[in-house]
């Protein structure tokens, strides 16, 4: 090759590449701060979450009754005093509705009938006996309900009737919250009580655990993945915790759909303690309250390493303090799970789908991510955090196209096939243009 030719050959595949650049450019411009978000990963923390919440539940414990009370000589009446209604926080530990919470959380429907008994004499008396006696002194009137409340045969009037359930946060179609399942303790471990303590210091035994495994009628459900054990939790590292606080859970100022996300603390592991079983329990200072007990606490690799279970309160026990809180370890649910039955599993179907879904997500392939979304809900439909994760997919992918990094990718790809193509026809006429001239050139020369 003549270096004339040369010289064009070169500059024509130097207009190749200059032109493939600029078109590089203009297909995937830099990336404006609202994309760099997913591109970049920096939201990681916010992945962590995402990815572990749905597995993440609501339970709720509810004790009736209806009380036969009899107001000293009077005949006896039935009344029917307020459930009392309480909650806490539970994890999924096997897609078949197998769940771990607290031994407290769920205390309420497995024992403490006692309690609950005394609880609801009083109510009842203070309904159906009050109006009799209010014309006497304050002081009588109350020696004569606590008369009432302890007689024994209108203790034997009261008839419990207690409930377990457990709320996915599912909405249906409509958005009104979907009905939580009905739940049965499948074994338990008491929570630590001051009044049933041995003497002397010694260990309680059975041992008080503070924790239960329940069981729901569902399948295909998501789930944790469980550490090993706290042998290589360090102190320092940081956690997250999951939960329902009834501070949140029963506000006035929310709305019943809102105050059912749940909420999310974090905070470090301040230290390692033995509880009054010789357990090994974590402190931490990530932020926790009543309805937090049985939240499941993440390490960095999404494990569950502890259970919320006491928090620090002041002398009088009527307010928290944070800062100083408590986790059981995990491997307290390990050990009550054997003994249930159950092996925990953290890979079903649905988490495969929701996984890959939120990892893509978070790299900016939306596309992608809105089918695992959507293979995710065909597999445990209604899920709240899976519909909001749709939702903003399609709106992104309806407004924002451009975002999408594999629409990018194939636009990009489609226009530099073509541009080459052009390129490269260019080039080849070029080339034959040339060659034609100055094989007429040489014909001019040659007739000379």
């Amino acid at each position: 090759m003549t270096a004339p030719a040369v010289y064009r050959a070169h500059k024509c595949l130097l207009l190749f590449a200059a032109l493939s650049v600029g078109m590089s450019c203009v297909i995937s411009p830099p990336a404006r701060a609202s994309e760099r978000r997913f591109e970049r990963q920096l939201d990681a923390g916010e992945a962590r979450i995402l990815r572990v919440k749905p597995a993440v539940v609501t339970v709720f414990t509810e004790v009736s009754a209806e009380v036969t009370i009899r107001c000293g000589d009077k005949p006896p009446v039935q009344v029917t005093p307020d459930p009392v209604i309480e909650n806490g926080t539970g994890f999924i530990i096997h897609p078949d509705g197998w769940i771990a919470t607290n031994g407290h959380v769920v205390k309420p429907v497995y024992a403490d009938d006692e309690e609950q008994i005394s609880t609801f004499v009083q109510a009842g008396a203070e309904l159906a006996c009050s109006p009799l006696f209010s014309k006497l002194p304050e002081s009588v009137k109350q020696e004569r309900l606590k008369a009432i409340v302890n007689d024994p045969e209108n203790r034997r009037g009261v008839k419990l009737t207690k409930k377990l359930w457990v709320d996915l946060a599912q909405r249906l179609a409509d958005g009104t919250p979907r009905l939580p399942y009905p739940a049965v303790v499948k074994d338990y471990s008491p929570p630590i009580d001051p009044d049933r303590l041995p003497k002397g210091g010694a260990k309680p035994d059975p041992p008080m655990l503070d924790a239960a495994i329940i069981k729901i009628a569902a399948t295909n459900l998501p789930t944790v993945r469980l550490a090993p054990g706290i042998d290589y939790v360090h102190l320092g590292e940081e956690l997250f915790i999951i939960g329902y606080p009834g501070v949140v859970l029963w506000h006035s100022f929310l709305s019943e759909v809102s105050r059912t996300e749940a909420t999310v603390t974090f905070g470090r592991v301040s230290s390692f303690k033995r509880d009054i079983n010789g357990r090994r329990i974590l402190q931490t200072d990530a932020a926790i309250s009543w309805g937090n007990s049985g939240g499941p606490a993440f390490n960095g690799n999404d494990e569950v390493v502890g259970v919320a279970t006491f928090i620090s309160t002041s002398l009088e026990g009527d307010q928290a303090i944070q800062g100083f809180n408590f986790l059981i370890p995990v491997d307290t649910i390990l050990s009550l799970a054997e003994q249930a039955g159950v092996v925990p599993v953290s890979e079903g179907a649905f988490m495969q789908s929701w996984q890959a879904a939120v990892n893509a997500y978070f790299k900016g392939r939306f596309s992608t991510a809105l089918a695992q979304v959507e293979a995710a809900e065909k597999v445990t439909p209604d899920l709240l955090d899976v519909h909001l994760l749709r939702m903003h997919l399609e709106k992104i992918l309806r407004e924002h196209p451009s975002w999408d990094t594999e629409r990018r990718e194939i636009f990009g790809g489609a226009v530099a096939v073509a541009l080459g193509g052009a390129i490269i026809i260019f080039c080849i006429g070029f080339g034959i243009r040339k060659i034609r001239k100055r094989k007429k050139l040489s014909g001019h020369l040659s007739a000379r």
